[in-house]
């Protein structure tokens, strides 16, 4: 890297589970992409909770209020899309990835074709018109060196994992891994004992959703709030920060955010 180049920023946010999303948390990622004015953002999987159409609740009618689908559409694009778009450089990229919550809209599709065209968000919300870049379940949008990932491939059923889900995303890529999907934050560095120089990396990114929703019934879990940052360079090399934000708090390059 030359002495002069500046990197491009990016920001990630992962498993927003609207609407069980923590405001202060999305309020203070605002702010910073507001002043860091980033290359692109990218929505990490899992942007919807989608708990009325969730096949673990299809016999729960407590979970499906009348018209709560549409309506937490509709709340999301006033109180997460549209404020986002605001905040986002009108030349930066902007991402989609399908997390398994999203991709509930196509079983559900499955089991009640008739209603094809009608319960997909990203067709729903505008998403291609509005320039978001929409990635499949299972795929992955590459950074340089990065591949940024929902995370489901790293689970069972659930998001029950095992102890080090980013050593399994690594060990399935191959290269170098940023997921979310069990939203614990932790990070694991593989090497090669044939080529000290091989070194890759696996990261699981803090969320953006509520860390203590009702149906964990106050049960201990490692999730914790916040979103990443990563720098990256015109060679493909990059940094990653995972963001921590307590009660919407943080900082970031010496600066406090969410105040």
């Amino acid at each position: 890297m030359g002495h002069n180049e500046k990197p491009l920023v990016w920001v990630c946010g992962y498993d927003l589970h609207f609407p069980k999303y923590d405001a202060p948390t999305f309020s203070g990622m605002l702010e910073l992409i507001a002043d860091v004015q980033p290359a692109g953002y990218i929505f990490g999987g899992d942007q919807f909770d989608n708990a009325e159409i969730s096949h673990h609740n299809a016999k729960k009618p407590l979970y499906k209020p009348q018209g709560s689908y549409k309506r937490n559409e509709e709340k999301f694009d006033a109180l997460i899309l549209q404020p986002l778009e605001k905040y986002l450089p009108r030349n930066a990229e902007r991402v989609w990835i399908t997390g398994n919550h999203d991709d509930w809209e196509r079983e559900f599709i499955e089991s009640h074709p008739e209603l094809e065209g009608c319960v997909e968000r990203p067709t729903s919300l505008r998403l291609s018109s509005r320039r978001w870049e929409v990635i499949p379940i299972g795929r992955a949008k590459r950074l340089g060196h990065l591949n940024v990932i929902h995370g489901e491939v790293l689970t069972g059923i659930g998001n029950q994992a095992g102890v080090y889900p980013s050593r399994k995303a690594v060990d399935i890529y191959g290269d170098n891994v940023l997921a979310g999907h069990t939203h614990a934050p932790q990070s694991f560095a593989k090497i090669s004992p044939v080529e000290q120089r091989k070194k890759h990396m696996g990261w699981i990114s803090p969320i953006l959703g509520c860390v203590n929703p009702t149906y964990l019934e106050n049960r201990p879990t490692a999730w914790m709030n916040g979103f990443v940052v990563i720098e990256l360079y015109d060679n493909g090399m990059f940094n990653l920060y995972p963001v921590i934000t307590f009660n919407g708090k943080f900082s970031y390059g010496g600066k406090i955010y969410g105040r």
